[in-house]
């Protein structure tokens, strides 16, 4: 190794389970790629002031060693790429050679083991037990690291870890549901009568709740048992809750925890789900007892609010595929929560639902759009309410006013599972306005589908629709620069949801392989997938244009290749033609605007995206890039009114808000 060579730069702004699973990733990436590992412990928007006293934690000489300060930071990641850049790519060559220049690499991954394509994660996870003791942790952390050890290593000892907590009553986590994240007491009972006798030991954000189950279990274990930390700082508490929950010999937790996560990590093994460790019918049975607790009103539970996000996690059972129909009991159980009072955002979202599975269109809408007005809903949930609203203003025909949510829905998460489902729905029944979409092959998009969700979809998918939901990568695959979501924006870079378009374009049947959209499209998907040269895919899409002139999308997808070529002659050229075909249409103005602006022509390049802005009336994405470049000029007065525009489709994305404050809005 030598000097110059990159590093890996850990950073999470999350709490603490997260940020030590970034820290052994780190130490691993590290060791087999022959350099070092720096963590910036203090990010930007960071969200756990308890973590803000490292000093608690760790040694000064490890930290002086390992933790970066602000300038450090900022240096080291000028030409720092993210490593999910690299999780694409089929052999380590380009990662190595990235290192070797002296450009570093930036990890905030915390909740998986990562591993490359080229590497097999079974031998990698073995590796993090040992990973825990390279960090320098105190002489009195040790101690209790030393004592977990002695008393739980080797002993058979199973570990409960249930999640409560800020999700609870925490602003403004308990306003969102976090199904992956809590499970019903109901659940821990079945599995601790099942294995009545062995030893056992709890962790919780919720000190009653263990003392509960303890009532019930005498012998089952807690912290206090081990050591007494209950003098300690909440990170030393945390950090040495999660060390011995590792020592036991499994880890049973929600499905997604960072806290009970990282303790199977640091212990080398896997956490043990409800559903590895009961079988159907002895879930089924916890479940049924907790709707039981339900209909008994929320004073069974710590709160109201527990209540609630109990209630969002049954209706998983309630509408479980061949459950029958249990629309109104869920109903019922929704409306018994908010008359007691329960303010949680995403109650009247999830009594929607319930209204829209019983057919109550009305009712459903006008919840949706009380909903919608609450400030207190996450983003996430803000556009899975735009899609609602989208399938319930189809329904009534409304089909401009349904396009709209669906714009807002799509641009906003459209990798969601039941912003999928819902916007499928209305596309499937010929219920949106297109002409407020941008240019697409929407027949291909109809047929081009997905699998159902299998896990935590937010909704009854096969009440919504009757047939396997859309894939709207289709739709980003040519349209990505008007998503929100940056996750769904690198599409090109994630090899599976490539593979998922390829299957869903196999498998269709209603359009004949060699129409010219479905030859144009396999062809875009080829050349991603590394099957074709660009040059080929050049050629089949020219000819696909030739084929279907009257169509700008086809030569929009021609200008971008011969863009990508380096042709900016004839991407130039290519794009005119794209718009000629429909010189007023928002999106490719748009397109055209930002095509410009990356070859260098800023100013026709803004003078364009201004023109679609004030074409266009459903698009945040637009809106906002029109108000970003007034605010850019010093023009705040119209940067108000694009980005007031682009705040009210998407009140909930906080870029728009925080650009609308600066102009003075």
């Amino acid at each position: 190794m030598t000097s110059a060579k990159g590093v890996f730069i850990g950073q999470r702004k999350d709490r603490m389970g997260a940020r030590l699973l970034m820290m052994l990733t780190c130490i691993r990436l590290a060791e087999d790629f022959d350099t070092t590992f720096k963590v910036n412990w203090f990010p930007q928007g960071a969200d756990a002031p308890e973590l803000d006293q490292p000093g608690e934690l760790f040694t000064r000489d490890w930290m002086d060693a390992h933790f970066l300060r602000a300038k450090a930071f900022e240096k080291l990641t000028e030409k720092a790429l993210p490593i999910w850049t690299f999780q694409g790519d089929k052999s380590p060559d380009r990662l190595i050679a990235h290192l070797d220049s002296g450009k570093s690499i930036l990890v905030e991954e915390g909740f998986e083991v990562l591993a490359f394509p080229w590497e097999d994660i079974e031998t990698i996870s073995p590796r993090y037990r040992d990973f825990i003791h390279r960090i320098g942790f105190t002489d009195e952390i040790r101690a209790i690291m030393d004592r977990a050890d002695e008393k739980l290593s080797g002993q058979g000892v199973s570990a409960y870890h249930i999640r409560r907590g800020d999700i609870l009553n925490g602003l403004p986590w308990k306003h969102t549901t976090w199904p992956a994240k809590i499970e019903p007491e109901e659940l821990y009972e079945a599995h601790l009568e099942k294995t009545a006798g062995q030893t056992a030991i709890m962790f919780s954000d919720q000190p009653e709740l263990i003392t509960r189950f303890q009532k019930r279990f005498p012998k089952l274990l807690q912290m206090s048992d081990i050591a007494d930390v209950s003098g300690m700082t909440r990170a030393q508490r945390d950090f040495l809750e999660l060390y011995t929950m590792s020592r036991a010999e499994q880890v049973i937790a929600p499905v997604i925890s960072a806290f009970s996560m990282a303790a199977a990590r640091v212990s080398g093994q896997e956490r043990l789900l409800f559903r590895h460790m009961l079988d159907d019918e002895e879930r089924a049975r916890a479940n049924e007892l907790t709707i039981s607790r339900l209909r008994n009103g929320s004073a069974e539970f710590l709160s109201v609010s527990e209540a609630a996000h109990i209630y969002s996690k049954v209706l998983f059972h309630l509408y479980a595929l061949n459950s029958g129909d249990r629309a109104q009991e869920a109903f019922e159980l929704g409306a018994g929560l908010l008359d007691a009072g329960a303010d949680n955002a995403f109650m009247p979202r999830l009594q929607a639902l319930n209204l829209l599975y019983l057919g109550r269109w009305a009712e459903a809408l006008e919840l949706v759009e009380l909903a919608l007005e609450d400030p207190n809903v996450w983003p996430e949930d803000y556009a899975a309410l735009c899609a609602l609203r989208c399938a319930l203003l189809g329904q009534s025909n409304k089909r401009w006013r349904a396009a709209q949510s669906f714009s807002q829905a799509i641009w906003a998460k459209p990798l969601r599972p039941d912003v999928v489902v819902l916007c499928s729905r209305a596309l499937y029944r010929d219920q949106l306005a297109l002409r407020a979409l941008p240019p697409t092959d929407w027949a291909l998009q109809k047929s081009i589908r997905r699998p159902w969700y299998s896990f935590n979809s937010y909704i009854a998918q096969r009440r919504v629709i009757t047939r396997i939901p859309c894939n709207f990568d289709m739709l980003l695959l040519d349209w990505w620069d008007l998503a929100l979501d940056q996750k769904a924006r690198r599409l090109i870079n994630n090899p599976a949801r490539l593979e998922t378009l390829i299957w869903g374009l196999n498998r269709q049947t209603n359009i004949d392989e060699n129409d010219p959209s479905v030859v144009g499209f396999s062809a875009l998907l080829q050349l991603h997938m590394g099957q074709i040269p660009r040059s080929k895919a050049i050629e089949i899409t020219r000819t696909v244009s030739r084929q279907r002139p009257e169509n700008p999308l086809y030569h929009k997808r021609l200008a971008d290749l011969y863009e990508a070529e380096g042709d900016q002659s004839q991407a130039r050229l290519t794009m005119a033609e794209a718009l000629a075909c429909d010189p007023d249409n928002a999106f490719l103005v748009f397109a055209m605007g930002r095509f410009l602006e990356r070859i260098g022509a800023q100013e026709q390049g803004e003078t364009q995206i201004l023109r679609a802005a004030d074409l266009d009336s459903t698009t945040a994405s637009i809106q906002g890039m029109a108000g970003q470049i007034y605010l850019r000029r010093g023009d705040k007065g119209k940067a108000r009114n694009y980005l007031q525009k682009a705040h009210e489709l998407y009140p909930a994305y906080k870029r728009f808000g925080n650009q609308l404050k600066r102009a003075g809005g």
